[in-house]
């Protein structure tokens, strides 16, 4: 098998056992240059996924939030109560809301957690500095102070004249 059939399959093998589904690994599965394949779906008006778009997880969690409140806020400017299945557009709604809040508290930990370590690397960082310049500080000073008492290190010494 060729380079490009062998890149291929194991594209198609990556799509199949659920790798995120990016525009490089659709393009390679289906032979095409990820340009074309890029122009083709704007040209078609493809409904491309965030992580195809290569968007992070925040950027993502924000269009998700976005879209959510646009409708939200279609149902509080229309509430058609009487109308077929707005019970439905609203439990849906709602149940979409809970699940991106679940989103939201495992995002917001794990940033809170991020924020806290670069903190936490900042202070230690500052720390060792701190330690660092005293240690050379006292050494200068012993160094003066040996000098000055015509100290002599122990190697010298031990030599004799």
């Amino acid at each position: 098998m060729s380079h490009g059939a062998n890149a291929a399959w194991a594209a198609r093998r990556a799509l199949m056992e659920g790798a995120p589904l990016t525009f490089e690994r659709m393009a390679q599965a289906c032979g095409v240059s990820t340009a074309t394949l890029e122009r083709t779906a704007r040209r078609e008006r493809w409904r491309v996924s965030g992580v195809a778009q290569g968007l992070s997880r925040s950027e993502r969690i924000a269009r998700l939030r976005d879209r959510l409140l646009e409708k939200a806020e279609r149902i509080e400017l229309n509430p058609a109560e009487d109308e077929p299945g707005a019970d439905k557009a609203v439990s849906d709604l709602s149940t979409s809301v809970k699940t991106l809040l679940r989103i939201f508290e495992t995002t917001r930990d794990d940033d809170e957690a991020r924020e806290r370590q670069i903190t936490s690397d900042a202070n230690v960082a500052d720390l060792l500095d701190r330690l660092d310049r005293k240690i050379v500080e006292l050494a200068r000073y012993l160094a003066e102070r040996m000098v000055g008492e015509g100290v002599q290190p122990a190697a010298d010494r031990d030599a004799g004249p």
